[in-house]
């Protein structure tokens, strides 16, 4: 998958410290996740759309055609590294675009979720689950996005060791487009996925990522967040809570790059 990165013999303090920062802080989130005053079927229905990632028909189909794009596409990564570096977008769109894909994305995603149960007055628990299934989505695809990462250890484009596949801030915007198209139709699942788009973008312009990373980044989120709004639709359907604690809930992040 393009160069890979040897990992020198002294590695950054700084950076193992940020590594286990945020490792802990997942870890930690997962738990409050677990312990907090959740019924005992919340479990079932993050094994169940964890199983949906891989096992679902069209997650198949879809994570296949994008390891195969992404193995294509690592043919052209130089020639489009150059092109976009020399043709870069203008800095204000492309901080939106990074932003979007980090620390703003969920925080406004869980906002949307809160004013729009506040003003159609739905019922806590229905308001719940939403809070969890965006919550456990977003959270599976942070640890399966740095699983990968390290796994593949690639080069970044700038020279920087050694997480550029498959992109972080991509898979979160995918992921958080297909909760909001689960949520909110079509309509808003257009706008969604055009932003997640941009955020695909701006990690190329930043010269963060290859084409290659973004590429698998999108289809992964895209995946991810099926696989759970397939099983949301389940748990609704015969009016199962899933369960996350209402206090806890909105003091996940996922530091994800």
């Amino acid at each position: 998958m393009g160069v890979i990165c040897e990992l020198p013999t002294q590695f950054s303090s700084t950076r193992m410290k940020i590594i286990q920062k945020n490792t802990v802080f997942l870890l930690l989130s997962v738990s409050i996740i677990i312990a907090k005053d959740s019924p005992d079927n919340w479990h079932s229905y993050w094994l169940q759309s964890g199983k949906a990632i891989i096992m679902d028909e069209s997650n198949q189909w879809l994570l296949g055609n994008a390891a195969i794009a992404a193995l294509g596409a690592t043919q052209i990564d130089m020639k489009v590294k150059d092109y976009v570096q020399k043709h870069k977008i203008p800095d204000p769109i492309s901080h939106f675009g990074d932003e979007m894909g980090g620390k703003w994305g969920h925080w406004i995603l869980w906002s949307s979720i809160i004013t729009s149960s506040k003003i159609k007055k739905e019922s806590n628990k229905k308001f719940m689950s939403k809070i969890q299934y965006s919550t456990l989505a977003m959270v599976s695809n942070g640890l399966i996005t740095v699983s990968m990462k390290r796994a593949f250890g690639r080069e970044r484009p700038n020279g920087s060791c050694c997480d550029s596949f498959p992109s972080g801030h991509t898979s979160h915007s995918f992921t958080m487009a297909s909760i909001a198209n689960e949520l909110y139709g079509k309509n808003i699942g257009l706008i969604s996925y055009g932003l997640a788009t941009l955020v695909a973008v701006s990690r190329m312009n930043d010269n963060k990522h290859y084409l290659s990373d973004v590429i698998f980044g999108a289809g992964l989120g895209t995946a991810v967040g099926r696989a759970f709004a397939i099983n949301y639709q389940k748990f609704e359907e015969t009016n199962i809570q899933v369960g996350l604690s209402s206090q806890m809930a909105l003091k996940i992040s996922i530091p994800i790059k």
